[in-house]
């Protein structure tokens, strides 16, 4: 019981990140605080859509927990105010952000299979690098099919010219968060909830506006509460998962894959799924790893329990059924290419 409770403890800490982002990105929206830049990057980007993409990347390669949650408001800056393109953003950010997975040497997908089956970086990119392709190219092919680039980048015709004293002041918070983040990491996660009410309170003064109650959805902070509580709980279930994954033997592909990918499902932690991972490919050896990498990430990238998946929600009004839609589709693509390479050739 104890356990349990401190699980959900660590998620709830959480809050204070969500919280935060939630109430810059309505000072963002309100008082357009990152214009400068970005009428300074409209100079030299000709394709609108280029400039999701140059937004999306610089979010989705931070070394920071929480990536979707500061890569929000940026995209949130830029995004059009109609109901059905502004859903188009919230699958940008969750798919910008986690192909991360597939290559940095500091996430946990990489370390743990690495330091496992005792392979240098090098050698785990040869196994990586397709499906990281495959995220890339899945990410680009919808923002230049599915994203109208009419609709990019509301009008900046109130920037006359770039002033870069106005600029900082705009991203100084985020300069400073990331720094903070990148200090900090996860273990840091006590630290957000008077961090980020340090940033609202600059934001406040900067726009004169100390309305913070304004910019929090209350129905999606309950909601958020009660989700990373649950994914507190769920959490548990690693235990009893990895004791009946170390107990299989070489004949058991199907069941361990099934059970490992609906774990990774119920969790939503990648840090959680690639143990899983690490501890089948000891198991069955090395020619499986691309196979249990694909099928894990895909049930970690479509967990409920995903507190990426609420954000985007939050800020974009992504439908849970668009995401699903588009997400299937690049997990497909990830175990047809994983089932080839581990079983056909």
């Amino acid at each position: 019981m104890i356990k349990i409770l401190e699980s959900i403890a660590e998620k709830e800490l959480y809050m204070g990140y969500i919280f935060g982002i939630m109430i810059l990105g309505g000072y963002i929206r309100e008082y357009r605080v990152l214009d400068d830049v970005y009428s300074l990057a409209k100079k030299y980007i000709k394709d609108n859509r280029l400039m999701i993409i140059v937004t999306s990347i610089f979010g989705g390669v931070l070394p920071i927990p929480g990536r979707v949650a500061l890569s929000a408001p940026l995209l949130d800056a830029i995004a059009p105010p109609t109901k059905r393109d502004r859903s188009n953003y919230g699958i940008i950010d969750y798919l910008s952000t986690h192909h991360y997975y597939w290559w940095s040497p500091l996430e946990k997908t990489i370390i743990l299979p690495m330091a496992a089956l005792g392979i240098t970086y090098r050698e785990m990119l040869s196994y990586t690098f397709i499906p990281l392709l495959i995220c890339l190219g899945y990410t680009w092919w919808f923002i230049f099919t599915r994203v109208d680039p009419y609709s990019v980048v509301p009008s900046l015709g109130s920037v006359r010219e770039f002033n870069w004293r106005s600029a900082l002041r705009g991203w100084a918070p985020f300069i400073a968060t990331i720094w903070f983040l990148l200090c900090v990491g996860k273990a840091g996660a006590i630290l957000f909830f008077p961090w980020f009410a340090a940033m609202c309170c600059y934001y406040a003064w900067l726009c004169k506006d100390w309305r913070w109650g304004r910019y929090i959805n209350k129905q999606f902070a309950i909601i958020s509460t009660i989700v990373l509580a649950l994914g507190g709980v769920v959490g548990m279930i690693k235990e009893p998962v990895m004791v009946y994954l170390k107990s299989a033997d070489p004949t058991m592909i199907i069941p361990v894959t099934i059970v490992g990918m609906i774990a990774a499902y119920i969790m939503g932690s990648s840090g959680k799924y690639a143990g899983m991972t690490s501890a089948l490919v000891l198991i069955f050896g090395q020619q499986y790893l691309v196979w249990f990498l694909a099928t894990e990430y895909s049930g970690y990238l479509l967990s409920p329990a995903h507190k990426c998946l609420m954000i985007g929600q939050q800020y974009f009004g992504t439908p849970i059924k668009k995401y699903y839609k588009v997400l299937s589709g690049m997990c497909a693509l990830l175990i047809g290419y994983a089932f080839i390479v581990t079983f056909i050739f």
